[in-house]
């Protein structure tokens, strides 16, 4: 187990230092955090194990709901989305980042989701056609993949674009990921 990184946005998101003895780093919140941090981690991961690399890096998360999925529910995410697009066209500038056959997609982006908002028509795109919203997971996918490191995010359900009650439903999803945790990954 010493060769998974389990990393977090936040410690909000679960209040914990390590899970079943595996520490959890914490990255940041939105993009450039979360792909500084990661890098970060993964070069001092090499400096410390004679150059080798994490087998596995673990995300995990609250996120925004775009569809019909229930709050505290964990999801692991298939395809990653992100928003940077080619001026009003909405053409997508990054690819999509397929990490599983789960059929869960992702959006990413800098901006707390708030349904009550009008967003960019490019924006509206994704947030139309994706299951969940982020801020980081887009970031950790592409660092991920340049470093050919195995990813997996799982984000639960902490809101619906209304942050009234996080901090609730963050705790309930956390404890939802750890029994998945578990039953996955010992």
């Amino acid at each position: 187990m010493s060769n998974i990184l389990l990393v977090s946005a936040t410690k909000l998101e679960h209040h914990d230092e390590e899970l079943f003895g595996i520490p959890i780093h914490i990255i940041g919140v939105g993009k450039i955090e979360a792909a500084l941090n990661t890098k970060k981690l993964i070069e001092n991961h090499k400096l410390t194990n004679g150059g080798g690399k994490p087998s596995k890096i673990i995300n995990f998360g609250s996120c925004g709901n775009l569809q019909n999925h229930k709050v505290g529910e964990v999801l692991e995410v298939g395809t990653v989305w992100d928003n940077f697009y080619t001026g009003t066209t909405g053409i997508p500038t990054h690819p999509p980042i397929q990490l599983s056959d789960s059929g869960i997609s992702l959006f990413t982006t800098d901006l707390f989701y708030d349904s009550s908002q009008k967003y960019h028509e490019s924006s509206t795109y994704y947030l139309n056609r994706c299951d969940l919203v982020d801020m980081e997971g887009y970031s950790i996918a592409k660092v991920c993949k340049q470093e050919r490191i195995s990813l997996s995010l799982y984000k639960w359900v902490s809101d619906d674009g209304s942050h009234s009650d996080w901090l609730a439903n963050a705790a309930a999803g956390y404890n939802n990921f750890k029994k998945l945790f578990k039953e996955k990954y010992l």
